[in-house]
């Protein structure tokens, strides 16, 4: 991990045999770092998985989704059968994770506890997140995040995002967005805001209305983008299913073939995209390559603080593919899904187990498989020091 100057400013980089990366971090004008993110460059050995979270009203969505996002992807039934069925699905099942109880908040204590770790890998194998009596639990209403994240497999990246961080790759120096601004002004955004019981306030954000105070509006909440995990204060309608609340958590995901004329990737927070193009950031990295500059994470700590100083935290992700990587052709397909079979042969077994201690018995290696498997992707993370 890069250190933090006065600033909150931390840079960090890696590689391995198909890709190089590094991504850089400067905390806004507000009193804490709201941006996370998730960098696993062997989630398995032909993917790389990069993810960042810019939350907002405060940190805690954020680095819950920097948890656990690519560790339920990872062991999705359908990681890779279908990505983009899997991807969507974990998007959901961060909202689920943060309506079922307080639980998680023992998921976003100081990265330097390990005691997180442990809690992590519960959640995922024991799946803890239930109700206890007492004081009737209330999800996070007006603190949520936008996702970002990019999935890198083979010759393919597929990008799934809520809300208004973005990825752009640079296709013979032209910018590509990669990923969809969720904004409540778009059309079809609106409508369903509108159809959902909400408005707009000042023509930019979503808002939900309580009654007048001495004659003033008043708001339970407000809301700069139309997706976002989280921000429950917009996802109460009774009567509609998730997806048409007026705020969700149903991600646009894309996918583009990397060829020989992409040169880079760049994610990155809303704090770069609210000072820059597309195509300016294009241009930017571009300029310092030119320069002859080779390290991304000088090239990223730079592009960082050129839009400095911002009211937004800035984060920003640089990705270079290298050229005449290893055949994928023998990805690992479906060996997590693989049945589990006896190693006796054609021998007289013992007498049969009766089907539920059969079904224990299989749950059990299973869990243990994952575990192991969670342990791993943890051991291989880079997250954000915040």
């Amino acid at each position: 991990m890069g250190a933090f100057n006065s600033r909150q400013t931390s840079t960090t980089g890696g590689e391995n045999v198909r890709i190089k990366y590094a991504v850089s971090s400067v905390k806004g004008r507000q009193a804490k770092m709201e941006d996370a993110y998730a960098i696993a460059p062997d989630l398995d050995h032909t993917t790389s998985f990069f993810g960042l979270y810019d939350g907002h009203a405060g940190a805690e969505v954020a680095l819950l989704c920097a948890r656990l996002f690519h560790i339920e992807l990872r062991i999705h039934p359908n990681y890779q059968a279908n990505l983009n069925n899997a991807m969507r699905s974990v998007f959901s099942r961060m909202d689920e994770v943060l309506q079922q109880s307080n639980q998680w908040m023992e998921l976003v204590t100081p990265a330097g506890s390990r005691n997180w770790i442990k809690r992590l890998i519960n959640a995922v194998i024991i799946d803890p997140w239930r109700c206890k009596w007492g004081t009737p639990y209330i999800p996070p209403q007006n603190i949520g995040s936008s996702v970002t994240v990019v999935v890198a497999r083979g010759s393919r990246v597929t990008v799934g995002n809520v809300g208004d961080s973005h990825c752009i790759a640079s296709r013979n120096h032209q910018a590509i967005q990669l990923s969809t601004d969720h904004k409540p002004t778009q059309r079809d955004e609106l409508r369903r805001i509108q159809r959902a019981g909400g408005k707009l306030y000042l023509d930019k954000y979503v808002a939900v209305e309580v009654e007048r105070v001495a004659g003033c509006r008043a708001f339970r909440g407000l809301c700069a983008t139309s997706r976002s995990i989280g921000d429950f204060v917009f996802k109460q309608n009774k009567n509609l299913p998730p997806e048409a609340q007026m705020v969700i958590c149903n991600p646009d995901i894309r996918s583009m073939e990397i060829t020989d004329d992409v040169e880079f990737l760049v994610i990155a927070s809303y704090g770069i995209w609210a000072s820059m193009t597309c195509q300016a950031v294009v241009d930017f990295v571009h300029k310092e390559l030119a320069s002859g500059e080779t390290d991304l994470c000088v090239i990223c700590a730079r592009l960082v603080h050129h839009v400095q100083p911002t009211r937004p935290d800035v984060t920003a992700i640089l990705i270079q593919f290298k050229r005449g990587a290893p055949d994928d052709d023998d990805a690992e397909g479906s060996q997590d899904d693989s049945e589990i079979k006896s190693g006796a042969g054609d021998e007289e077994q013992p007498s049969a187990l009766d089907r539920e201690t059969i079904s224990r018995a299989l749950e059990f290696v299973r869990d243990k498989q994952r575990e192991l498997l969670v342990e791993e992707i943890i051991r291989n993370t880079v997250q954000s020091p915040f």
